[in-house]
């Protein structure tokens, strides 16, 4: 174990930590090739040492061995791959001894590792298996050598920073620091979006996830301020000094100290942890951005727990228990999203806050409706609660799923935070966009209401022990417009006897019907959110009432739709949805809005 590994971590969420800035360019100034930088380790280390010396002495409390180009390849390409071993156990002995020299106890090793510069299959020649052994030649001497810590910086792909962080971690417990390389447009050369990106390391067991080189303060804190508002990750930043200006046949950093230092303001307010600089830093930016760095503490502190823990808390942190808290108590608006049918989901977290703005106290997120393939349910609805906040009651059908894939991926729901299930059978396959897929329905819903009843006893369906419970919120569907509809409240009864805490209706469109349906449900105790679809127009009416089946819309709703001029539909169709929302509340305690393509009115009706 290193000197000061203990302490690192305890040290990070007590304050901001200061790190070095760039090496590589301040000695090309001085006329030094990439090749030279790093062999000075042997032939040189008094420079090395002085450099870190400077770095201290600004202020940094991490500083980052001269090992950035010290792998297996790159040294191949200096003609030093004879001198892997000695390059990389010098520069950590380097950075003891300038730590020596400064006087300085509270200072903190960290070893640095660079990508590789070679392409992985199928861009290049280099396996995944050749990747990770690579890494792992070089981090492993860097081990021996005493770092305090690891820090995988400048990766320019998730796949290559993934695989240093796993081969580091079959290695050894000590922390690392993955930072990867994002472009101005917002996404990595290999098109990694930085918040996935940046979760993806932390759940590989990355201690702190970061961005480092590429782009200067500006455009890296607009690329992370959303994030480091919206996340419990630890993080760091390490901008370069601005866009280097070729003068002279010379790339040069013109970029001044005082502007770090106004963005190093900036980041620690944002909530960054740590905080340096790459490619055109000096000593001098440093000591800039130590004034307001130093001795700040970071706007949250995170705490690394085990599966289990994570597993038992995970309802309880990041989420404002909005629905938990009002269901049956006061009249809650829940309102269903999609998933998005293809990987691009930021416009759907977009509308999402743009509907958590208008009041809504929860989302839900559907399963493949209509057997058409949209992103993966629970995965989505991961990304609303990290992202927004805000609570999400998931629809979870029978359709796609054996028994053991239902229970795998509501532990997996569980494990992720995902606690409100509503339990449904789902769509044939044979009515979606590809009809030949097959439908496995093992069971049905009140079979799937079954299954989540066991796990919140803790239990799988053959009785396996899965050690917590997963304290899910079990819902059911029951229609108000079913043919029997004492048969249809017979059957939520059972679905209640076997662990259901709330039910959600179909779209209701027909008030007496919705009267008569309150009276029958009166004496059950549960809470009953009903469903509200606003209409957009005669056509959109008269299709549910002709081609939908169990859907019929009253004559006074379409005949007010079909007697609208088209200026005032918009209009019209709030207006019958208040009716309808009017009516709702007077019944029950809750309503479920169904938004489709009906944002605005939507939007119209909630800013009542």
């Amino acid at each position: 174990m290193a000197r000061q590994t203990l302490d690192f971590l305890s040290s990070l969420d007590k304050e901001v930590l200061l790190a070095d800035g760039a090496k590589s360019t301040v000695w090309l100034e001085q006329g030094l090739s990439p090749a030279n930088s790093v062999e000075q380790n042997l032939s040189n280390p008094e420079n090395v040492i002085k450099l870190h010396l400077e770095y201290i002495e600004a202020g940094a409390r991490i500083i980052e061995t001269n090992t950035f180009r010290a792998n297996r390849l790159q040294l191949a390409r200096f003609g030093l791959s004879d001198e892997q071993r000695a390059i990389n156990t010098a520069g950590v002995e380097i950075a003891k001894e300038a730590i020596k020299r400064s006087g300085q106890r509270n200072v903190f090793i960290a070893g640095s590792v660079g990508p590789l510069g070679a392409l992985v299959k199928p861009y290049g020649n280099i396996t995944l298996a050749e990747l990770g052994a690579i890494y792992q030649e070089q981090i492993q001497i860097l081990y021996e050598a005493g770092i305090d810590i690891l820090i995988i910086e400048s990766h320019p792909s998730l796949l290559e920073a993934l695989e240093a962080v796993r081969a580091a971690r079959t290695l050894d417990t000590r922390p690392i620091i993955a930072q990867m390389t994002f472009l101005e447009e917002g996404l990595s050369k290999f098109g990694d979006e930085p918040r996935r990106a940046l979760e993806t390391l932390a759940a590989a067991d990355a201690d702190v996830v970061g961005v480092n080189c590429a782009i200067g303060p500006h455009h890296m804190y607009n690329l992370l301020v959303d994030f480091l508002r919206s996340t419990n990750l630890r993080v760091s930043v390490q901008p370069n000094a601005g866009q280097p200006q070729l003068i002279s046949g010379r790339q040069i950093y013109l970029t001044a100290p005082d502007y770090l230092q106004e963005y190093a303001k900036l980041f620690v307010e944002a909530g960054v942890n740590i905080i340096g600089g790459c490619c055109g830093t000096t000593p001098e930016h440093i000591q800039a951005m130590a004034k307001v760095v130093t001795g700040q503490k970071p706007r949250h502190s995170t705490v690394q727990v085990s599966v289990q823990e994570q597993l038992a808390i995970s309802s309880q942190t990041q989420m404002r228990n909005v629905l938990q808290e009002k269901l049956g108590r006061e009249f809650v608006t829940t309102i269903e999203v999609d998933a998005p049918p293809g990987l691009n989901y930021r416009p759907h977290i977009e509308q999402v806050q743009q509907l958590i703005s208008l009041g809504v106290d929860a989302i839900q997120i559907t399963d493949n409706p209509k057997a058409r393939v949209r992103m993966s349910s629970i995965a989505f609805a991961h990304l609303v609660q990290i992202e927004t906040g805000i609570e999400v009651v998931l629809h979870f059908t029978c359709r796609d799923r054996n028994l053991l894939a239902i229970q795998s991926e509501l532990m997996g729901a569980a494990a992720l935070g995902v606690r409100w299930i509503l339990a449904l059978t789902g769509d044939p396959s044979s009515v979606g966009e590809l009809p030949a897929a097959t439908s496995v329905f093992d069971v049905n819903s009140a079979g799937l209401v079954r299954i989540l009843h066991g796990l919140n006893q803790g239990v799988t369906l053959a009785g396996t022990d899965i050690s917590i419970p997963a304290n899910f919120h079990i819902g059911a569907s029951v229609n108000p417009a079913a043919p029997n509809l004492e048969t249809e409240i017979d059957k939520l009864k059972e679905k209640i006897d076997s662990g259901v805490d709330f039910a959600q209706t179909q779209p209701v469109f027909d008030l007496e019907l919705l009267k008569r349906f309150a009276d029958k449900t009166s004496h059950l105790n549960i809470p009953i959110l009903v469903g509200l679809m606003p209409l957009r127009d005669p056509r959109h009416a008269e299709f549910l009432h002709h081609e939908v089946p169990g859907t019929k819309i009253p004559d006074w709703i379409r005949k007010r739709l079909s007697s609208a001029k088209p200026s005032e539909l918009l209009d019209e169709s709030v207006a019958i949805a208040s009716e309808l929302l009017a009516g709702i509340k007077s019944c029950f305690p809750g309503v479920h809005i169904l938004v489709n393509e009906n944002t605005r009115i939507v939007e119209r009706l909630l800013a009542q």
